[in-house]
């Protein structure tokens, strides 16, 4: 992941979001961490958990859990990241503690956290072994019977759609904006992204998420992952 924290710059994403503007977190996140009707898990959501977003950005994810009274984290990977996701946070009245940190590699020690969220973050690996570590990484940091909620890039993503795939779990991006050339490290469907993460969690449970639109198509994968 290293070779691509220097892409991740202010002026690239700062203007999803003015200043002073509410963030909304994922509709999916809340479907599958806040309700059991879904993947049949009971919501362990409580006051006091503690909760870790790994790549959290304007701070959106971290919002219902602040609300809940969770105790919240995030990392982002470089420190022009690290400052804007601590103002997005501190505008938005999200009382949240960042850091600066990778998938790879979490400021944190052992079994520090009840939930563990990675939104469209993982597949900032190069290749198989990356997402293995950065699964790996991700329970870690988890208390045992804690949780990773996990999305990432489905087949039929538009970013994915035109991206070169160059080997397993590796493909180059031909998208036109400030990742195009960059490799990503996609899992080739739902069965790899469940037998990896089964790799490094106790139990795991899967989903998919596609939504069809006139010009362009969003297409992501999840994974609900106990240690």
């Amino acid at each position: 992941m290293s070779d691509k924290i220097g892409s991740w710059k202010t002026g690239a994403v700062a203007a999803a979001r003015p200043a002073g503007a509410r963030s909304f977190p994922t509709e999916l996140m809340l479907h599958v961490l806040l309700s059991e009707r879904y993947t049949g898990w009971p919501v362990i959501v409580q006051p006091g958990a503690a909760v870790l977003d790994v790549g959290a950005l304007h701070g959106a994810n971290l919002a219902p859990f602040a609300d809940r009274g969770c105790e919240c984290h995030g990392v982002e990977v470089n420190d022009e990241m690290v400052s804007l996701t601590r103002t997005a946070c501190a505008e938005q009245g999200i009382d949240a503690e960042i850091r600066q940190g990778l998938n790879t590699a979490l400021p944190y020690g052992d079994g520090r956290f009840d939930i563990l969220l990675s939104v469209n973050v993982v597949h900032y690996e190069n290749d198989t072994a990356g997402l293995k570590a950065a699964l790996a990484e991700y329970a870690r940091v988890l208390k045992p019977g804690g949780r990773a909620f996990i999305v990432t890039t489905g087949p039929d993503h538009v970013v994915r759609k035109s991206a070169d795939r160059i080997n397993r779990n590796a493909y180059r991006l031909n998208f036109d904006d400030f990742r195009r050339g960059q490799v990503m490290a996609y899992f080739e469907d739902e069965a790899d992204l469940k037998a990896q993460c089964a790799q490094a969690f106790r139990s795991v449970v899967t989903g998919r998420s596609l939504e069809r639109h006139a010009q362009s198509d969003l297409d992501f994968f999840y994974a609900l992952a106990e240690r």
